[in-house]
């Protein structure tokens, strides 16, 4: 709609002469047109534009049948949000490798405060894998995660964050579904308008649910009326689980598993194709204890992920870690989470030596990088700074080309192979 684009006034003047034109009239009404051709441009403010955009949502809004007094009293009175505004509008030079998130997900602390909290709620979360078939372990690590278990929960009210990022920037669409998500969640009665703080993304409570989740997911796991996400361990960790649960979850699976792989392994396979533990077997994975796998084991479905590539550790991993990716997706966040759930236990998690030496390389270099291999026909299908799968098979094709191991694993050393190969 115009009004979500508009950043300017254009004011125009013209005068019209009529009647018969000496020539000094003729010149004045050349004057004249040249001053009406002259278009003057008034910028509005940012508050103005933002006043504008909340008149034509609320508008929207009401015309979707939300109650006009809710809608007027939860969007009128909202601000934009500055971290909201620089951090859409920002993105981080370096991403952390995988290694430092793995290692600061299972910090001594978090570990031990995460054992206490399993310890005195064993009979809630008794009831919660009774019901949704989710192992503890796993949502104490979300808990641990995701608010520091309810002690980060951020200070931001979403509906200015939300508004925020509806009102301007890259992420209009996600914003404003997240409003009317955020309207669905308060019409609905099971909270209240108070209780929508957050963190400046827009994400609620301990378990850090966005308002479409949060609508489509959360449970009243304590049955008081209230969803209450943010004071309530059973309505937070609940509501977890059922998301976990209606994804997938599988209770007697395990998440991941670290393997070994034969000399001369053909890396080009670690693609995200899906196979059994058999069939990985006959290609030459091999648990890293050097033990046999169970009969029970050979049947499952895993993916064999390499994220550091060769000189890192390896990893099969099972349906539980895509369900975990649905809740963030994002490989790094599925491994602490594995990782952090395996702590509690004090089970070995990752014992193969990430290289830790390896300089990782940043997002703008990772864009021209995309662009490099493209030209030389490694087609990436874009240039946005991340390497997904189609910009590892580019690069894992260009190192199969140049002799190199195909793990499809980018530092600082090989980028710059690449960015002067011809």
């Amino acid at each position: 709609m115009w009004i979500r684009t508009l950043s300017s006034i254009i004011i125009t003047s013209a005068v019209i002469s009529a009647g018969c034109a000496t020539p000094k009239a003729v010149a004045n009404d050349a004057v004249n047109v040249t001053a009406a051709a002259t278009v003057t441009k008034v910028e509005l403010t940012q508050d103005q534009r933002f006043d504008a955009w909340k008149k034509d949502f609320t508008s929207r809004a009401i015309d979707r049948g939300y109650d006009p007094a809710i809608v007027r009293a939860m969007i009128s009175p909202a601000k934009i949000n500055p971290l909201a505004l620089e951090r859409d509008k920002t993105q981080p030079e370096f991403n952390s490798p995988i290694w430092a998130y793995v290692d600061k997900t299972t910090s001594v602390d978090r570990v031990t405060r995460g054992k206490a909290l399993l310890s005195e709620n064993q009979a809630l979360f008794a009831d919660i894998e009774a019901r949704y078939r989710v192992n503890p372990y796993v949502l104490t690590a979300i808990w641990g995660l995701e608010s520091s278990y309810g002690r980060i929960l951020g200070t931001h009210y979403i509906i200015d964050a939300l508004a925020t990022f509806a009102f301007e920037g890259r992420r209009t669409k996600f914003g404003e579904e997240q409003l009317f998500a955020t309207l669905d969640i308060v019409k609905s009665g099971k909270v209240r308008p108070a209780q929508l703080v957050g963190s400046w993304a827009g994400a609620m409570g301990m378990t850090q649910f966005i308002p479409t989740t949060f609508r489509d997911y959360a449970v009243d796991f304590d049955n008081n009326g209230n969803k209450d996400l943010w004071k309530s361990e059973a309505d937070a960790l609940g509501s977890a689980a059922h998301y976990l649960s209606r994804f997938g979850w599988r209770l007697e699976e395990p998440i991941y598993t670290e393997v070994k792989l034969a000399q001369g392994f053909d890396y080009s396979i670690a693609d995200g194709r899906k196979m059994s533990v058999n069939d990985w077997s006959a290609l030459g994975v091999a648990p890293i204890t050097g033990q046999r796998w169970s009969a029970d084991a050979g049947f499952l479905e895993a993916k064999l992920l390499v994220p550091a590539g060769a000189k890192g550790p390896k990893f099969l991993t099972f349906k539980n870690f895509d369900v975990i990716k649905k809740y963030n997706n994002s490989t790094s966040y599925a491994l602490g989470i594995a990782t952090l759930s395996e702590a509690y236990r004090d089970r070995a998690t990752i014992t193969a030596p990430w290289p830790k030496s390896d300089k990782q390389v940043g997002r703008t270099d990772l864009k021209a990088m995309q662009a490099k291999l493209t030209a030389l026909g490694y087609d990436t299908k874009g240039a946005d700074g991340i390497v997904g799968p189609n910009t590892r098979r580019a690069i894992r094709n260009w190192q199969t080309a140049n002799g190199l191991t195909a793990d499809g694993y980018i530092e600082q050393k090989l980028f710059e192979k690449i960015m002067v190969s011809r």
